[in-house]
């Protein structure tokens, strides 16, 4: 870390009373930038800190949507510390809830890949784009099928995701879920529509991956609805 960086970091860990301390007697604390453009508001966002983002936003309200040089937002880092009182604030003040960072990553994809169901279900409350794509051509569905995230899954799939993407590798969430033995999963991605034809670039369907167990459950699953 920079020493600008080193001292953000530190400040936002401080206890409440010395903060406000600093923040009142260091006005251009709120505008100084670390080494990666980011803002006091990024940090208190990435630590959580409500009260200070709130600072920030009374004086500098064009810092809500403020990018560092990696194109991360205050929300997405919020996102990303898993602080939903935090994303709560940014997105009842406008926070554009659909920004992506440099790699194509947004708030929901982060939510999803964290396993932060509550945030997620805040973000897609607020229209969230539950198909968007990141650098990978990944949605936040093959996100929360790598993790197992059953729920998170059922609420992608509730609202309106595909379940049939295809990444750069041409692998769908349910390739995913089969060839990470995420069983439940890959059954919520076969109910919400999940096709078991479909190819990778390895000419793999998702059953070409699954493993045997996933496979039984597959196989159980389509037996009892027959």
């Amino acid at each position: 870390m920079s020493s600008q960086s080193t001292y953000f970091y530190e400040l936002v860990r401080k206890p409440e009373d010395e903060v406000y301390e600093i923040l009142r007697d260091t006005p251009n604390i709120f505008t100084d930038k670390d080494e990666c453009d980011r803002l006091l508001i990024h940090w208190a966002a990435l630590g959580g800190r409500e009260a200070i983002v709130q600072s920030a936003l009374e004086r500098h309200p064009e810092q809500l949507d403020a990018e560092d040089d990696s194109r991360y937002t205050p929300l997405i880092l919020a996102t990303l510390g898993g602080h939903l009182p935090v994303v709560t604030l940014l997105t009842l003040r406008g926070a554009t809830v659909d920004h992506r960072n440099k790699q194509g990553h947004s708030a929901l994809q982060y939510a999803c890949s964290k396993g932060f169901l509550p945030i997620a279900k805040h973000l897609v409350g607020l229209g969230a784009n539950v198909n968007v794509l990141d650098g990978l051509k990944e949605t936040p569905l093959h996100r929360a099928a790598t993790r197992g995230l059953e729920e998170l899954v059922a609420l992608l799939l509730e609202n309106g995701a595909n379940p049939n993407v295809q990444n750069v590798a041409g692998n769908t969430p349910l390739h995913i879920a089969c060839e990470e033995d995420q069983r439940s999963c890959a059954l919520r991605l076969l109910k919400g529509g999940a096709s078991t034809s479909v190819e990778n670039r390895d000419e793999k369907t998702p059953l070409d991956l699954a493993t045997r167990s996933t496979r039984t459950a597959i196989d159980n699953a389509g037996q009892s609805c027959t």
